[in-house]
């Protein structure tokens, strides 16, 4: 689903070169979720709009679903972009004066899908993410959870073959992210890819793969077997708490 292989990404000045990234190599493969980790400055940032079509590199090699990306131009990585990913970013990035519905069709009208195509993929993404029966709701009517989940219908909507999730819970209080991160795990278990960038370790050993990024290198990756990841399933109680949230 994703490679990337020597990838090096520097950054230039007059007086001095910053690697960002160094002989940076990792693979995903289809229906993983896999955490990216590593303290502020590490380049986890670098990787995610590497891995996100939104920033060149340097050096290496980057195949996308099979499709090697160098070479490519602005438009056909946009169109690479728009139609094998799906993003979450930790500000949500809703328009204020959009409906639910409205923020979800954005993108899908950017891409040409004709309006019953659209019905229909809005429909499913707010269904698969609760939200159905509060599509007429603007952002500022919702939680932060609920803003998030919107968030996560908008990727899901595009039908990506990849989600990459920047610290899709790093604005929300401690049930809420559970909350979202229920969601992410039965995406995941419905056959999504998800590569989530993250601070927590105790997310990160949720997943059953993780990989550290230090000084734009990856110094540790480990894979935990599923009876050792941390329930994230709810309790009865926490979910009524979340029923109005």
């Amino acid at each position: 689903m994703l490679k990337m292989t020597n990838i090096s990404k520097i950054f230039k000045s007059e007086t001095i070169q910053t690697h960002a990234l160094r002989d940076f190599s990792l693979t995903v493969e289809s229906g993983e979720f896999v955490a990216v980790t590593g303290p502020s400055g590490s380049g986890k940032s670098t990787f995610l709009n590497v891995a996100g079509l939104l920033d060149n590199f340097s050096q290496g090699e980057y195949q996308l679903d099979g499709v090697n990306v160098s070479g490519l131009n602005d438009n056909d990585l946009s169109k690479l972009r728009n139609e094998k990913i799906g993003f979450i970013f930790q500000n949500y990035n809703l328009i204020p004066d959009y409906s639910i519905y409205d923020n979800v069709d954005m993108p899908l009208r950017y891409r040409g899908f004709n309006a019953a195509e659209r019905k229909r993929r809005i429909e499913h993404a707010l269904e698969k993410v609760g939200l159905a029966s509060r599509h007429g709701y603007l952002p500022s009517q919702l939680s932060g959870g609920q803003q998030q989940r919107v968030a996560i219908a908008r990727a899901l909507a595009g039908e990506p073959k990849i989600l990459l999730a920047d610290e899709p819970t790093g604005n929300l209080d401690s049930l809420m992210a559970r909350q979202v991160m229920e969601l992410l795990h039965s995406l995941n278990e419905d056959g999504a890819t998800i590569i989530m960038v993250t601070h927590d370790p105790d997310q990160a050993r949720e997943v059953k793969r993780s990989v550290q990024i230090i000084d734009g290198q990856i110094t540790d990756a480990k894979v935990y077997a599923p009876e050792s990841a941390i329930q994230t399933t709810l309790t009865e109680n926490e979910k009524k708490e979340l029923v109005d949230a």
